[in-house]
């Protein structure tokens, strides 16, 4: 069961009061294959100190707080990151930070000790350029120096590369950015994942003869350049058939192959931008749900169409390659 503190700094964590715990610590946007070796390794520290694996992270992202003046975009938000730290981490448990301008000003002594004061902390495992507290002054000698101090085993680990590259969450977000969804999976070692709950659009895709699940994304949510992608979509909770008949209600999700739309739809003068979803080979009420959009791999690029007709060929077309994209992909991931 969660549990909610009020002190100097708020958290909600998995965790109970002073449980012996192994962390790190991060703002871990987009869970990539970097911060995945990171929790495998927290994993094995926390097993050879015999305590629990916990990951702290931070909502809102830092960078909101500590620089506030430009926008900024991430590539998980929280709900998302902590699905992707069980699931590709390993990880189950968590503390998140309620980041404010007061914790940023905390120094690196001060927020380690507060965190000391609500946990038996035995073990911290860290990147090698990892640094904490206020001016970055928490680097790794620090840690290390702190450890010692308060019987603390502190590990900092090389940063994760593909091939002469380093994974960053800086270079997934650009690659996204630019619509390359499939190098951003590979650095990130899952494909770019997208939640979000149905709301009620214009109904033009029903009109075309593609019926569209419409998603209204957090607007610091950074989402794929516009255009139209081959996609998975999961769906957990039992969903009403138009005929009626009830799909399956078990919490193991249901996948279906669909094309996703990431856009403003300027053949209809749309100015929102929007994230449309089209199931392939099935029809569903949808509304209200909460979805899981995989983005497989990027058809094309949004664009205007002169007239109606021209635009339901080339859905046509699209949902044509990406049934093609999608069933090989299957064979590939057997």
């Amino acid at each position: 069961m969660e549990q909610r503190y009020q002190y100097t700094m708020q958290y909600t964590t998995t965790l109970k009061e002073l449980e012996p715990v192994a962390i790190t610590i991060g703002n871990f946007d987009g869970i990539h294959l970097g911060h995945q070796r990171l929790m495998h390794e927290l994993s094995n520290l926390a097993q050879s100190l015999h305590c629990k694996a916990a990951v702290l992270t931070f909502s809102p992202h830092t960078l909101m707080v500590v620089r506030p003046n430009i926008h900024i975009y991430y590539l998980t938000t929280l709900d998302e990151k902590l699905a992707l730290i069980k699931q590709y981490g390993g990880i189950n448990d968590y503390i998140v930070v309620n980041f404010t301008p007061e914790v940023a000003a905390m120094s690196a002594t001060e927020f380690l000790d507060t965190l000391r004061q609500h946990f038996t902390l035995k073990g911290l495992l860290v990147g090698e350029n990892f640094s904490l507290g206020h001016h970055r002054k928490g680097d790794v000698p620090f840690l290390e120096n702190y450890g010692r101090e308060h019987n603390i085993v502190v590990r900092a680990i090389p940063l994760t590369e593909h091939g002469e590259i380093r994974i960053s969450s800086t270079r997934v977000r650009s690659l996204v950015s630019e619509g390359n969804v499939e190098e951003a999976a590979r650095l990130l070692g899952h494909p770019l994942t997208f939640r979000g709950t149905v709301v009620h659009g214009d109904e033009r895709g029903r009109l075309l003869g593609f019926p569209t699940a419409n998603l209204r994304p957090d607007p610091h949510r950074l989402l794929p350049a516009n255009g139209v992608y081959a996609v998975r979509v999961y769906l957990t909770e039992g969903t009403m058939r138009e005929s009626g008949e009830k799909s399956d209600t078990s919490s193991t999700p249901i996948v279906y192959n669909g094309v996703v739309n990431v856009g403003v739809r300027p053949t209809f003068q749309g100015t929102e931008r929007l994230v449309e979803v089209h199931l392939l080979d099935t029809t569903l009420d949808l509304y209200g749900k909460e979805l899981v959009v995989d983005f497989i791999a990027h058809l094309r690029s949004e664009q205007r169409f002169p007239n109606i007709e021209a635009l339901k060929t080339q859905i046509a077309t699209d949902v044509q390659q990406a049934r093609q994209l999608l069933a090989k992909s299957s064979i590939a991931g057997a």
